[in-house]
């Protein structure tokens, strides 16, 4: 399969949830992306607010009241620039932390709407196969928890990968100045390519789980399928690094779509059959 088949599952996923009733689960995604949301926020407000405190321990709470009196002039200065410095620290304190949670809002998406992600893979599977399987919250909650393992496994490799990619570059531009307009915009294509490469296959580990697939085996069939995965992944990407739209409206849309998306692919709602079983034949004719 090609990274158009991925890309074109994700666009047919959103008419095969509304075809069969599935468009409802956008719901619990919506709440989940709100609870998220306000959760990442209060944690950096409470950040800046311990940052806040750090500098007026070290430094002294600032009032302008002095400057009012207009009596010592020095005194109003430094009343100022602490003033100033008080802000700004908790400026970029904010605007850091904001930044942070912007780069690592895909990861975290992964990992809280893993539940969503984990029905919805079912479900999906279900609707294809005709095979129904009896509801088990242990199995749910197994589910669940591979979901928020892979992500955080795919969060390091993608980190590392990152950080390879910052030095490589760094050297390559050191040692040949001329290549950076050349070498910037590759590092941000590999970046990107990189990233798509993960959710895709964060979104098909659930597919691998329900046939019996391991941690190590579901790696090595996503490698396999990386193109697939790439197509898989590359429209949540796309949604997830758009500004605004990134914490908002691609959290609820993003996952919930993208699992729909490898489920068809890999259980041949997608003219396709990416099986288990397929991928262990194939590894073994390989050998």
């Amino acid at each position: 399969m090609k990274i158009r088949d991925g890309v074109s599952a994700t666009f047919k996923a959103v008419s095969f949830m509304a075809s069969n009733g599935l468009l409802i689960w956008f719901l619990p995604a919506f709440f989940l992306t709100i609870a998220l949301s306000l959760g990442a926020f209060t944690l950096i407000d409470m950040a800046v607010d311990y940052a806040d405190s750090l500098y007026t321990n070290t430094f002294g709470e600032h009032s302008l009241v002095v400057c009012e009196e207009g009596v010592i002039v020095m005194d109003c200065i430094e009343e100022i620039f602490r003033a100033i410095g008080s802000y700004m620290l908790s400026i970029v304190v904010w605007v850091g932390l904001f930044w942070l949670k912007v780069k690592l809002m895909k990861y975290l998406v992964l990992i809280f709407l893993s539940p969503v992600m984990a029905i919805l893979s079912e479900l999906t599977e279900q609707k294809i196969t005709g095979v129904v399987r009896p509801f088990s919250f242990s199995h749910f909650l197994r589910d669940v928890f591979r979901g928020m393992r892979t992500a955080l496994l795919y969060l390091f490799i993608e980190l590392c990968l990152a950080i390879l990619l910052l030095i490589v570059a760094l050297v390559a531009g050191f040692m040949f100045p001329i290549l950076l307009p050349v070498i910037a915009p590759l590092e941000l294509l590999i970046a990107f390519v990189i990233g798509a490469f993960f959710y895709g296959a964060a979104s098909m580990d659930y597919v691998w789980e329900r046939e019996g697939a391991g941690a190590v085996e579901s790696i090595r069939m996503a490698f396999k399928s990386r193109r697939v995965a790439i197509g898989l992944g590359s429209v949540f990407a796309v949604l997830m690094a758009i500004p605004i739209l990134n914490f908002t409206l691609a959290p609820i849309l993003a996952p919930a779509i993208t699992a729909v998306a490898a489920t068809l692919v890999l259980k041949g709602g997608f003219n396709s059959s990416v099986t288990l079983s397929n991928l262990t034949q194939t590894t073994a004719d390989t050998i």
